[in-house]
């Protein structure tokens, strides 16, 4: 069953890309590669990435999260409170 259509799959799709090895953009936190305590599910901004290339790639994705927020269309990116919480 196909709720939302192809848009929203290709949100999932891309999510699923950038919440994974797949790209270098994120890492799994610290919890997730120990397999203990919160936010096991979760992904970090790779700090060291800040060439030209992967700063457009990070704003891209904010473009995104901005999109989602907008249209209330939830992205399924796992980022855990440090991240969200200012």
């Amino acid at each position: 069953e196909d709720v939302g259509g192809p848009f929203r799959e290709h949100l999932t799709e891309m999510c699923n890309e950038l919440m994974s090895d797949a790209l270098p953009l994120f890492l799994p936190t610290p919890n997730h590669r120990s397999n203990i305590g919160n936010y096991r599910d979760c992904w970090l901004p790779r700090p060291s990435l800040t060439s030209p290339l992967h700063i457009s790639m990070y704003t891209f994705i904010g473009m995104l999260m901005g999109g989602a927020i907008r249209s209330s269309e939830p992205l399924g990116l796992y980022l855990p409170p440090v991240v969200w919480k200012g």
